[in-house]
């Protein structure tokens, strides 16, 4: 049986994000983040939606610092693009590098099942930080990541 985490986070931007979470809960998994003043994303304020995921407002809706705050609050980041120039994924891997924390890159259209199991063996996150392309970047990657999470901790 696969080591699963207590806690699922993110920063509950539309996408990767939100499928983390989406997951989460599906799952039976606690959830939560850190979001940007104002709850702000892609799509506008979605206080409501996200505070159900237990996320909490920073003092700031600076989007790298969201980043910074949820690497800081996890043991390890999942950070699921298909498109590893985005600003977002350049945060998160430059912010877990520099605390030294684990991260994989997950391409959400391959089979990665075994992939992402190997990883949570390996470093068996209490809290994990689910990280990546925001929906307009990468149409239906909230599914693919729901799918994918749920498929490597239920099995």
């Amino acid at each position: 049986m696969i080591f699963k985490p207590e806690k699922i986070i993110s920063g509950g931007q539309t996408g990767a994000d939100t499928g983390g979470l989406i997951a989460g809960q599906c799952l039976g998994i606690a959830t939560g983040g850190a979001a940007p003043k104002g709850y702000l994303t892609e799509v506008g304020a979605r206080a409501e939606f996200l505070k159900g995921f237990g996320l909490i407002e920073l003092e700031t809706n600076d989007l790298a610092e969201r980043t910074r705050e949820n690497i800081r609050n996890s043991d390890a980041t999942l950070i699921f693009t298909d498109n590893v120039c985005s600003d977002g994924t350049y945060y998160a891997i430059q912010f877990c590098r520099e605390m030294g924390k684990p991260f994989l890159i997950v391409d959400p259209g391959e089979n990665c099942c075994g992939k992402l199991r190997t990883f949570i063996e390996k470093n068996r996150p209490g809290v994990l930080n689910v990280a990546g392309n925001r929906e307009s970047n990468s149409y239906g990657i909230t599914q693919r990541v729901a799918e994918i999470i749920q498929r490597v901790f239920s099995d």
